[in-house]
């Protein structure tokens, strides 16, 4: 599967919304999500999957087998790690993400590193420093 940096964001954003200090269940991950657009469950467990090896959540997939394959079943989204508020804040601004997204898309695509430093190099650029 590809990586939807849009929905790394959107989730990101979903998970820091929680009020719970151990993040959203499933059901209100799933529900907040929604509010952005219309991503599959398999999507959002993907994107899950991969920002807990990013190191940017605190979450876990958990999977059983099926027919000898390995299938994700149910999420536990967790909470944001440092790391994981470091990148939403430099891309939480709509227009800031906006820029970094036209930016990146010059070379095709790019590491969520790479995309957390155009933003923050936007921003600071912003700033003026």
């Amino acid at each position: 599967m590809k990586l939807n940096h849009d929905l790394v964001r959107y989730v990101l954003l979903s998970i820091e919304s929680s009020n719970q200090v151990s993040g959203p269940t499933e059901d209100e991950l799933m529900m907040e999500v929604k509010k952005y657009g219309s991503y599959s469950k398999d999507d959002i467990m993907y994107t899950v999957s991969k920002l807990e090896e990013a190191g940017f959540i605190t979450g876990e997939i958990h999977y059983t087998k099926y027919k000898e394959k390995l299938k994700p079943m149910w999420m536990e989204p967790g909470n944001l790690t440092y790391e994981g508020h470091k990148f939403l804040d430099n891309v939480r601004d709509d227009g800031v993400w906006k820029h970094t997204k036209a930016t990146v898309a010059k070379v095709g695509n790019a590491s969520l590193g790479i995309i957390s430093t155009v933003a923050a190099n936007y921003i600071s650029d912003i700033l003026g420093l």
